[in-house]
This record gives C-alpha cells, structure tokens and sequence, in this order.
C-alpha cells in the first residue's frame, strides 16, 4: 500500500492503518532516536511511538510524497526534545567518549575548515555556537550561563551564522 493510500485510509481504518504505517516507518523513527538517545531504549520507542500519533493527528493536512520526511523530522525534533529534558535532569551525559569534549568535537563532529573558524571566533561566540549546535542548548539555557539575554544569544548566532556562510568553505 501506498503512503497515499495509507494517508487516506487513515480515518476510515485508523488501527489497521496505524499498524501498517508503525511497520514502515517506526524502524526509521527509532534509528533516528536512537543516533541522539543511545542505550535508552524506553525514550526511543517511545519517539517512535509519538511520531505515529503526529502522522495521525495531521495525516488530514499530510502531503504523502513527503511522509518520509515528515517522519524524519518529527522523529528527530521528538529525540532532541527528549534529549533536552534527559539533559536538564543530568541524566545523559554530553558525550560518552573518554578525553576533552573539543578534541571530541575536532575529531568527531566538525569539519577542519568549521573547526578552524569557530577558534577564531572572539569568545563566548565560540562557544555559545557549539552549545546551541552540538550540545542542543537553548538560547534561554546559554544566555543563563552567560548572563546574556536569549534575544543577545540568538543574535550572536545569527551572526556566526551569516559569517559562517560567507567565509567557510563547503
């Protein structure tokens, strides 16, 4: 069956219908969920499982040829979110590799050329820019620490980023 046909049958069959979209897409859901929430099988089925009801709640307003990435989406915003709370709680730690985070982040995450231009960004701009990136910070939690204003945060983000098109090579 089509995500057409799956998307149109969706009021008509709702159990039938759900169990076929689980079967397509809560494997995709959940290996998203489980890039940003590793070893926490509960809170990754449990995307998984929000990302189903998402596709009910809107699958009147659905286009299908974009379910996929609607899923996609949905599932990474859903683990962020989560990924978040965990956070809040210290029940997940920023990273689970032995050494220095920006060696991690170095080797790891970011490109040479990205790596090169955020040591050269004048401090905390630096910083504020993997803490909102990598580390999925909120402006609010940055500014915080910072003591900055979440307005002055996403400002300073702006900024890097509009120098960051400019000046980094793809």
């Amino acid at each position: 069956m089509t995500d057409r046909e799956l998307l149109s049958r969706l009021s008509s069959a709702p159990e039938e219908t759900l169990a076929a979209l689980s079967a397509r897409y809560s494997p995709l859901a959940a290996a998203i969920a489980g890039r940003l929430l590793p070893g926490r099988q509960a809170d990754i089925e449990e995307v998984a499982a929000d990302t189903l009801i998402a596709i009910w709640k809107h699958g009147d307003t659905l286009d299908p040829d974009t379910l996929r990435g609607f899923v996609i989406t949905t599932a990474r915003n859903l683990a962020i979110d989560r990924w978040r709370q965990l956070r809040r709680r210290d029940e997940v730690p920023l990273f689970d590799h032995d050494g220095a985070d920006s060696d991690f982040l170095e080797r790891e995450v970011l490109s040479s050329a990205l790596a090169d231009y955020i040591r050269t960004l004048s401090p905390p701009d630096g910083e504020i820019f993997l803490r909102h990136y990598l580390l999925l910070e909120t402006a609010a939690e940055i500014g915080e620490r910072y003591g900055l204003t979440e307005s002055a945060v996403r400002a300073r983000l702006h900024r890097v980023r509009q120098t960051l098109q400019r000046e980094v090579p793809r």
